[in-house]
């Protein structure tokens, strides 16, 4: 197993450094120029050079691209255009709003998941099943933006129980993470139902029933562990959606996070910004992934013997 997991671990380094050179390669070729957007409307020649030399654009891209990769291993993304501060201290002020988030989001969505799912599964074309199918298919096909700005209408300009933008408290976090949480939780919901259909009709737990073993032990202890095993995986794909949806969610209620910075930055053609939340989006992405490959080798027997 741990040949496996080195081998996943490089693999992983190398899909990183790709990331690195594709991002940024697409900042030149599709971000435009910086310093149009940072000098006045009618700057002359002179003045956007100068702006140029101050954000280094004016040098070579491979020099441009070699004081990028170099600081990387230090934690020096580069200096942000905008804000003139370190990038890496600009998306660090921003990370605990953000994780506040999509921990909040993801803890909803797996309690909804597990509820409907394992009650769907117990009683297949029930009332409850057939409403955790009907809430899936809703979550999974009315867009993140629509579902946000919906809730605002209704639960804050309406009834006023919830702040519409910013972050005050607790209370700012409940509609973003609904909106977040609803874009999530079909994918485990159905992932769940199915496997635990599955594993209900084995023959460890037909046994179980014969030696007269309570229901609610032998759907928790029994089934549930086994059948949770598929649903870690979705988990790593839920972090996909997470971060795309926590993007969303903090642009409609102006949420103090790192979405509403990529987008502020992506306005303004910061550069280093730009590039800086994007590959570490794409590392957390890439390694809570293996992290998650491997847990499930630990839980999972097979898995280690096919590793």
């Amino acid at each position: 197993m741990r040949k496996v997991i080195l081998r996943r671990l490089l693999q992983n380094i190398v899909l990183v450094v790709v990331i690195v050179l594709v991002v940024f390669i697409l900042m030149r070729l599709t971000a435009g120029d910086p310093a149009r957007m940072k000098a006045p409307v009618f700057a002359s020649d002179e003045i956007l050079q100068s702006y140029r030399e101050q954000f280094g654009t004016d040098r070579p891209l491979t020099a441009q691209l070699w004081d990028f990769v170099s600081g990387i291993p230090r934690g020096d993304f580069g200096t942000s255009f905008r804000y003139q501060q370190p990038v890496f201290e600009l998306i660090w002020q921003r990370v605990p709003e953000t994780a506040l988030l999509a921990f909040t989001s993801l803890t909803l969505a797996l309690l909804v998941a597990i509820v409907l799912g394992v009650a769907g599964a117990r009683r297949p074309g029930s009332a409850i099943d057939r409403f955790g199918i009907a809430a899936s298919t809703l979550g999974q096909s009315a867009p993140t933006f629509w579902v946000a700005l919906m809730l605002v209408l209704i639960f804050s300009v309406h009834f006023r129980w919830f702040p519409a933008v910013g972050f005050t408290g607790w209370k700012s976090l409940v509609l973003p993470s609904i909106a977040v949480a609803l874009a999530v939780f079909p994918a485990d919901l159905r992932v769940l139902r199915s496997s635990m259909i599955d594993t209900f009709h084995q023959e460890h737990i037909r046994t179980a029933r014969a030696f007269g073993i309570s229901n609610r032990r032998i759907t928790w202890l029994y089934a549930f562990r086994n059948a949770a095993l598929p649903l870690i995986t979705v988990v790593g794909i839920d972090l996909g959606y997470l971060l795309g949806g926590t993007i969303v969610a903090e642009v409609v209620f102006n949420y103090p996070g790192v979405g509403q910075l990529a987008i502020d930055s992506v306005n303004a053609r910061d550069y280093p910004l730009i590039q800086a939340i994007t590959i570490l989006t794409a590392m957390v992405f890439v390694f809570v992934n293996l992290g998650i490959d491997v847990l499930y080798m630990v839980l999972d027997p097979r898995i280690r013997i096919e590793a």
